[in-house]
């Protein structure tokens, strides 16, 4: 069984995050869920089982698993997922941001609820008793914000 593959992405606006799984020889095949706040969106499934006898089963696993990790991600910028997700997350999901449209920079990416507990609120997200304190979001969804945040920080170069 190999490590599977994680990233968080920015779609439209709103975060979601791709994971892909090997569920090694005894279960050969390799999943890959689409996330969005601990609820799994998508999903999509390959078998191997008829290649297990190949010399370099474990690279040839790897690049199978590359493939369907990078071929969701794919599917998701195109907006092949967001009619489910719509329905399934609510019309509002996406903030009226049109098809295809990603944040300009980085504090786009930020929850209101970040840019609130840092002093720089949201225009468009009315004030309410709490903000920059609760959340809407789920635990998972927020901790996943931080971390994203933290590796932007340490990526950027040192003055």
């Amino acid at each position: 069984m190999l490590s599977g593959f994680n990233t968080n992405v920015v779609h439209r606006g709103v975060m979601f995050h791709v994971q892909t799984e090997d569920s090694g020889r005894a279960n050969p095949h390799i999943i890959t869920h689409l996330y969005h706040g601990g609820s799994i969106l998508a999903s999509e499934k390959r078998g191997y089982a008829e290649r297990l006898s190949e010399s370099d089963l474990t690279e040839l696993v790897r690049s199978l698993m590359e493939d369907q990790h990078k071929a969701l991600l794919a599917r998701l910028r195109n907006g092949e997922f967001d009619r489910e997700i719509e329905q399934r997350l609510g019309p509002d999901v996406f903030g009226g941001a049109a098809p295809g449209a990603e944040p300009a920079n980085e504090e786009a990416t930020q929850s209101a609820t970040v840019r609130a507990a840092r002093g720089t609120p949201d225009a468009s997200v009315a004030p309410r008793f709490g903000d920059g304190l609760i959340s809407d979001k789920p635990l998972d969804e927020l901790v996943l914000d931080y971390l994203v945040e933290n590796a932007r920080k340490r990526k950027r170069p040192r003055k």
